[in-house]
């Protein structure tokens, strides 16, 4: 048999088929080289079943080898996206100036063409704005109760994609 080297840790826990088992013991009983790495090995696997185990802080990051070819996509899309709904949330939400309603041009215009003073319904002017602005406002809050679906879903997705994102990479990384 070939020497171990690469297949300490499966000859340690007895991961290997019988026959290769076998054959790896019999060499072991041979190579003085590869019975040192199996013990180097035992004696690192006691040392870290033994030591306690402790919580890392918060703020140490590690980060898994990725491919060259995506790194750059991950690490970018989810600020390009931030970034996006941030700035589609100011459009969307920022003041527009308001024309000036029909009511008061209407107003004007009957004074000018009048020399007659004549009695202003202001009661049914002000029902008239009232009416326009909640109109404005039911739209306002449409748009709002969208755009904050909107964003809960893409905040959804970008946590299912972090829990994959790690869970790959603890698989890979075990």
């Amino acid at each position: 048999m070939t020497h171990i080297t690469e297949k300490v840790a499966e000859f340690v826990f007895e991961e290997l088929t019988p026959s290769a088992m076998a054959d790896a013991r019999l060499h072991l009983t041979q190579c003085l080289e590869c019975r040192k790495r199996v013990e180097e090995f035992q004696s690192t696997y006691a040392m870290l079943k033994t030591s306690p185990d402790h919580e890392l802080p918060r703020r140490i990051l590690f980060e898994f080898e990725k491919p060259r070819s995506t790194s750059w996509i991950y690490r970018w899309l989810a600020p390009m996206a931030t970034s996006a709904a941030v700035a589609l949330a100011i459009v969307t939400l920022a003041p527009r100036p308001q024309p000036q309603p029909q009511i008061i041009e209407r107003v004007v215009q009957q004074q000018q063409a009048s020399a007659v003073p004549q009695q202003v319904n202001y009661q049914q002017m002000i029902d008239e704005i009232r009416t326009e602005l909640k109109k404005q406002n039911a739209e306002d809050a449409r748009q709002l109760a969208h755009l904050r679906g909107e964003m809960l879903l893409k905040d959804v997705d970008q946590h299912k994609r972090d829990r994959e994102t790690f869970v790959a990479s603890n698989a890979t990384g075990n």
